[in-house]
């Protein structure tokens, strides 16, 4: 067994990249929990939609108050006409939820509630968005 002679340089080895691997999860962890958060805000794309026009095209300061009102308008818009098509498409996708529930077995329907549940949670903390309530649950009826 000649590999085990080196026992220590593979160890070190072992090492080096379990902690690169930790790093990094951690690093993007923290990087990306606010990122869901961040990319659905107006405000958010304003600021962008800014920086990069500021950058690219070199504005003036004459131009930016300008060309700022007229991106924080579009982006007001554009935020209605999303949280707009939000609010339908959770309602159409627990619609789907009430057309599927049926088909199911009472042991599949467990576990299809629970991923339901599950999914309407996480819509709630990243999205910060309410889903119509379950066509099983007490709400509902």
């Amino acid at each position: 067994m000649k590999i085990l002679r080196n026992w220590k340089v593979i160890t070190a080895f072992v090492l080096v990249f379990a902690a690169g691997f930790v790093t990094s999860s951690v690093w993007a962890h923290f990087r990306y929990q606010q990122g869901p958060k961040e990319a659905f805000t107006v405000e958010s794309w304003n600021s962008t939609a800014m920086n990069f026009l500021r950058k690219e095209l070199k504005l003036t300061p004459e131009e930016e108050p300008k060309v700022r009102a007229i991106v924080e308008d579009n982006g007001r818009q554009l935020g209605q006409v999303l949280g707009q098509a939000a609010r339908i498409s959770g309602t159409n996708l627990v619609a789907s939820w009430k057309q599927i529930d049926p088909l199911l077995t009472p042991d599949q329907r467990v576990i299809y509630h629970q991923k339901c549940d599950d999914f309407r949670c996480l819509v709630k903390t990243c999205l910060e968005l309410e889903l119509p309530p379950d066509p099983w649950s007490k709400e509902s009826q």
